[in-house]
């Protein structure tokens, strides 16, 4: 059955910033509710991953969309896309799971991750036993090779955004494909053959580091997918979800 979404504000507020967030939740859906929360990628905001969101709430399962503080120059969370790091970021990730966690009718142990682009690198190295599941559109596991020589003296505008320095001081310094190889959940990754921002190879790499993961190769699909290859991406997402957490129900 597909569900009614009920969808609302719902900030994560902290010390020392506000993280926007948007709840999608089905209605009528009775017990202990699985979630996802969903991580958009560099300079694109929450709305991008609405349809996502809607989708997995129609599915029986709550979903939470938010803003990376300094993430897009469309953000609504506070804080400067200059402070704005992959370290950062985790940060903000870790305080929303922990927000999805305390919430009234969430089930705390079947909480999953998906990300885009750089949204899905920070899902990959949050990732701990806190998360039953994770869904990779596209992941940016090349971030370290494509900075890591790079400095920033005072600031630089990339792809639309102003980055400073903290960017370069916050990649990880540790090898993420070791990291990530201590992550026993699920992963889903989802990656265009034609992609010219993130190399398959990455995913390639990525998938054979995970202890249980898998690669959905889309043909042609390039950083950004089609409209159709983003439905159906969406489709294979929430038919494994729905065997995952309903097929014994």
């Amino acid at each position: 059955m597909k569900y009614k979404v009920s969808i609302s504000e719902r900030p994560v507020v902290l010390d020392d910033r506000t993280i926007f967030g948007i709840s999608f939740y089905p209605e009528g859906k009775t017990g202990a509710v699985p979630a996802v929360i969903l991580s958009h990628g560099y300079n694109s905001p929450h709305e991008d991953i609405t349809d996502a969101a809607h989708a997995l709430a129609e599915h029986g399962i709550f979903a939470y969309c938010y803003d990376f503080c300094g993430g897009s120059v469309r953000s609504r969370s506070s804080g400067s896309s200059l402070d704005m790091s992959v370290m950062s970021e985790i940060s903000d990730l870790n305080a929303v799971i922990s927000f999805v966690q305390s919430l009234d009718n969430i089930d705390p142990g079947n909480i999953f991750l998906y990300g885009e682009s750089q949204g899905g690198f920070v899902s990959a190295l949050a990732a701990d036993e806190r998360i039953k599941g994770l869904f990779l559109l596209y992941p940016a596991f090349c971030i370290p090779d494509n900075w890591k020589n790079r400095k920033i003296s005072d600031s630089i505008i990339f792809m639309g955004m102003h980055l400073s320095g903290k960017f370069c001081d916050g990649l990880p310094d540790y090898d993420v494909y070791e990291h990530i190889g201590n992550y026993g959940g699920r992963v889903r990754i989802f990656h265009g053959d034609a992609d010219g921002i993130v190399d398959i190879s990455y995913s390639e790499k990525a998938v054979k580091s995970f202890k249980n993961a898998s690669l959905d190769i889309f043909p042609g699909e390039g950083h950004g997918f089609s409209s159709g290859a983003r439905k159906k991406m969406i489709d294979m997402m929430c038919g494994e979800l729905e065997e995952i957490l309903f097929s014994d129900k």
